[in-house]
């Protein structure tokens, strides 16, 4: 198991003004509970940071949170499946979950349970992709609907749904083939498009556009 540490004050990253950066908070009613996301230019130290960021943000939502008065009892564990894992200190912190697309790192942070998140782009579902192996003929049908003319981009907003609910699980697509992780019929949000997918268990799922793909976060 990985165990990445807080980088000391003086690192540029500390010194950076994260508060300036866009924090999104969920609406509780969209998936059912404290929901924290925001992105950073993909570098070194970028995922300890924004863990940094939303414990501060979600430490606003939810008293049971706080961050840490020394910046260094936050402590990232990376799974051998590859999921992270917060501490402050000695206690386990939230529930965290990353996603690299186009140069930025977005994070998620849930006051229960665990949490996925995702990016996916059309010109990921380009060419020769098989789309057989990855999408039911009932799935490929809802992202027809839902973007006419354009399968490469109907084919992302799924697959955002599937891999932020199977981030969600814990395990990711280590443990789930795409086929046995089915996405349902899509609810329309005021802040986007709501799924109920089904892994191991029913997972709550919302996505909204971003930067011209799909931006998901999971709830189980």
């Amino acid at each position: 198991m990985r165990t990445i540490r807080r980088p000391p004050t003086s690192h540029p990253w500390n010194r950076e003004p994260l508060g300036q950066r866009t924090i999104h908070a969920l609406p509780p009613f969209v998936l059912g509970g404290s929901v924290v996301y925001a992105s950073a230019p993909s570098r070194q130290e970028a995922g300890p940071c924004l863990a940094l960021a939303l414990l501060r943000a979600l430490a606003r939502l939810d008293p049971r949170w706080s961050a840490p008065p020394d910046e260094n009892e936050l402590i990232l564990h990376k799974s051998a499946l590859g999921g992270p894992h917060l501490h402050v200190g000695d206690s386990e912190g939230p529930s965290l979950s990353f996603s690299h697309g186009k140069g930025l790192l977005w994070a998620a942070m849930s006051d229960r349970g665990s949490v996925g998140i995702d990016v996916a782009y059309p010109e990921e579902f380009t060419g020769d992709y098989p789309f057989a192996r990855a999408f039911t003929t009932e799935e490929l049908d809802s992202a027809g609907a839902l973007c006419p003319s354009d399968t490469p981009r109907g084919a992302a907003l799924i697959w955002a749904a599937k891999e932020a609910s199977v981030k969600a699980t814990g395990a990711g697509f280590n443990s789930f083939d795409p086929l046995e992780v089915r996405v349902g019929t899509p609810l329309f949000r005021e802040q986007g498009i709501l799924f109920e997918v089904r892994a191991d268990r029913p997972i709550s799922t919302w996505v909204r556009t971003e930067g011209g793909g799909w931006l998901s976060v999971a709830l189980p």
